[in-house]
């Protein structure tokens, strides 16, 4: 039974340890993991210390079940892909036992909400070499968690948390004034304040397109504002960001303003309608699970599975059923068309459509779009997306939709803790990023500064604005 967390070493805004070639690697872990299992073994005893122990098994046993969703042979016949995905389904079913076995057995120990914090965010490289070490909570983002694992309710609880209040810290900790004021900056506040940028950034593009400067041959006039200016500054800077549902909005707008210079996009115009498409692609991106999002903005328990529902309803029935029914739209609206056209196209010295075609063609159109509604409909209350009585606020849908929207919240938080810069901010991460590697081409060696002073940055742009939010959220008791 894995022991309680000491207090040195239970807060995880602390650096990790400078020899972090002794940590354990994950997947010679997992060879000897699976070993021990086919041969009905014991569980084989690594080299990691007793307070490490729960977040190492705790990896090993995320990768392991992720291992065994591997696609099958091409070349295996029936019986071979069959006795394939029972022994996946068994495997996969064994190993999340043994994963909630271990937290049970951790979870006796009475740990404190820092203590399992730790235990998420503790760090292992995944091979011997590796440099780069990976954190327990990153393995979250695999399409292969077990499911039973993402909903258990201490991991919930400590999610929820952390995105409200940020990873704790001990009274007693170095640099406890730093650290605390790190704190403040809770994922939260982080992703209010990336979710504000994205709003103000709409507005402003929605400006513009309401008000559009004018026409004016002049060279002396000044196309570019301060509006203008921001929104190329937004989208410039979000494509330097890792690519996200919003990029392809960025991309149309960065587009619009590129192939107008000089001058700005004007109405009537092909970049005009791109800074148009980019709107409804960014307003549309707004109410998707994915960050920054106004379903994370109040209670993500009740909007996270409803944007869920949609999204995977979108994929797996509207999708399908367009699809199959798109040649009787086709067919069916060129009917129509033609029979209520006074004059053929094609073919001039024809007549217009009686009116018995008429009717019959527009009622075989309304037919055909009644089959596509009742495709819809049938697709969802089927797929078992229907609402149902539970007790969960997560699995109000279904339990499917609620470890989906579990997922994608962790997800979220994962991607908020820490020192983030996010757009426009994220320029200045870049500007040190690009003096560092021009230091690098004339020979000089990596400096050991940098990292502190890409925090300093952090602290004096993001971590302020973070902490004057966090401010107004303590204050008003949110």
């Amino acid at each position: 039974m894995t022991s309680a967390l000491p207090r040195d070493e239970s807060c995880p805004l602390l650096p990790q340890r400078s020899a972090q070639g002794r940590r354990p690697a994950v997947f010679p872990a997992i060879g000897r993991l699976k070993d021990a299992i086919a041969a009905n073994r014991d569980i084989p005893e690594f080299d990691v210390r007793p307070d490490e122990r729960t977040a190492f098994l705790t990896f090993v046993y995320i990768y392991l079940y992720q291992s065994y969703f591997t696609p099958p042979a091409r070349s295996q016949d029936l019986t071979s892909v069959w006795n394939s995905a029972k022994d996946v389904a068994s495997l996969a079913s064994d190993t999340e036992k043994r994963l909630l076995d271990l937290w049970s057995g951790y979870l006796d120990t009475n740990p404190s909400l820092q203590e399992v914090q730790s235990v998420l965010w503790s760090k292992f490289p995944l091979h011997p070499e590796s440099v780069q070490c990976l954190r327990v909570v990153d393995s979250f983002f695999a399409e292969h968690v077990p499911p039973a694992f993402l909903t258990q309710p201490v991991i919930q609880a400590t999610m929820m948390a952390t995105w409200e209040k940020g990873l704790l810290c001990n009274d007693d900790s170095r640099r406890q004034v730093w650290q605390r004021f790190d704190a403040l900056t809770s994922p939260r506040a982080m992703h209010f304040l990336h979710l504000l940028g994205q709003l103000i950034f709409v507005g402003t593009l929605a400006h513009y397109l309401l008000y559009p400067p004018s026409f004016i041959m002049s060279f002396s006039y000044r196309w570019y504002s301060a509006r203008e200016t921001f929104i190329l500054v937004i989208a410039a800077s979000s494509l330097f960001s890792p690519w996200t549902v919003y990029s392809l909005s960025y991309i149309l707008v960065l587009l619009g303003f590129l192939l107008t210079l000089p001058s700005a996009p004007l109405p009537g115009s092909l970049s005009f309608i791109f800074l148009h498409l980019g709107l409804m692609v960014h307003v549309v991106s707004l109410h998707l699970p994915y960050p920054p999002s106004i379903v994370y903005l109040l209670y993500p328990s009740a909007f996270v599975p409803l944007s869920t529902l949609l999204v995977q309803g979108t994929l797996r029935i509207f999708f399908p059923a367009t699809l199959f029914l798109l040649p009787a739209f086709l067919l069916t609206s060129y009917l129509v068309s033609a029979s209520l056209a006074d004059t053929t196209l094609q073919l001039p010295n024809l007549n217009p459509a009686p009116m018995d075609s008429r009717t019959s063609f527009s009622i075989l159109f309304l037919l055909v779009f009644c089959i596509f509604l009742f495709a819809i409909f049938t697709g969802i209350s089927v797929a078992e997306m229907t609402l149902v009585t539970s007790g969960e606020p997560w699995d109000r849908y279904a339990p499917a939709i609620g470890k989906l929207a579990r997922q994608r919240f962790y997800c979220t938080v994962i991607r908020h803790t820490g020192h983030v810069f996010f757009p426009p901010f994220n320029l200045l991460r870049l500007t040190l990023f690009i003096l560092t590697f021009v230091r690098s081409m004339f020979g000089y060696p990596r400096a050991p500064m940098a990292e502190k002073v890409e925090v300093i940055i952090w602290r004096a742009s993001v971590g302020l604005l973070g902490a004057v939010v966090a401010s107004i959220w303590l204050w008003g008791s949110i």
